[in-house]
């Protein structure tokens, strides 16, 4: 009986290492695709991004600029965004109450800093506009205060699944304008989003 007993024993420690060993092995697998997915929606929003600004002239009144001879413009924003949505594989809409539409998942941590606030739990969750894709992925719009859009999105890579962390499927993308007028995405690729342990923060980590 004692025998049994500690086969039992000896079975179920067995079984819980390799359902830990399962269930690691899969939390990999599925950050691992993500990035994967990531590095996929970077080229395709790049294009969407050239295709927006070919689209408006060349002026889209939404950038930031770290050139002193420019000042950032947000006058334009909701324009811009409605024509950048257009080049985008759009599926649904949420102008608001993004978490009970089921737009965005709840996230393990949200920006706590008033200059981030745009990506604060009740922004994320209630105000922010959120565009979900064909592919579950999805862009969360930066709004300042609410109703008021910036030039930086976050996006999730692979929507609802988890990790749903900075920097392991969740980015965000800021809209930069140099001097000679080109357009492109900030490097920093989890501006304004909190810092995830192991988490990729530049954009060129992601290419290692």
């Amino acid at each position: 009986m004692i025998g049994k007993q500690r086969k039992l024993i000896l079975f179920g420690i067995y079984l819980i290492v390799l359902l830990f060993a399962v269930s690691k092995y899969t939390i990999n697998l599925v950050e691992k695709s993500a990035i994967t997915s990531f590095k996929k929606l970077y080229s395709s929003y790049s294009q969407a991004l050239n295709m927006t600004v070919y689209e408006m002239g060349g002026e889209t009144g939404c950038y930031y600029t770290s050139d002193k001879s420019l000042k950032s413009d947000f006058s334009g924003c909701n324009r811009f965004y409605k024509t950048f949505a257009t080049n985008l594989n759009v599926r649904k809409y949420c102008k608001n109450n993004a978490l009970k539409e089921g737009c965005v998942p709840i996230y393990k941590k949200y920006a706590v800093t008033p200059s981030c606030a745009g990506f604060s739990e009740s922004m994320f969750n209630r105000f922010n506009q959120v565009f979900v894709m064909e592919d579950k992925s999805n862009i969360v719009v930066f709004n300042l205060p609410a109703n008021v859009q910036k030039p930086m999105f976050a996006v999730d890579s692979n929507g609802n699944l988890f990790p749903n962390k900075s920097g392991h499927d969740l980015f965000s993308f800021v809209i930069m304008r140099g001097k000679s007028g080109n357009y492109y995405f900030h490097t920093n690729v989890t501006y304004c989003l909190p810092v995830e342990k192991d988490g990729i923060h530049i954009l060129q980590d992601i290419y290692k």
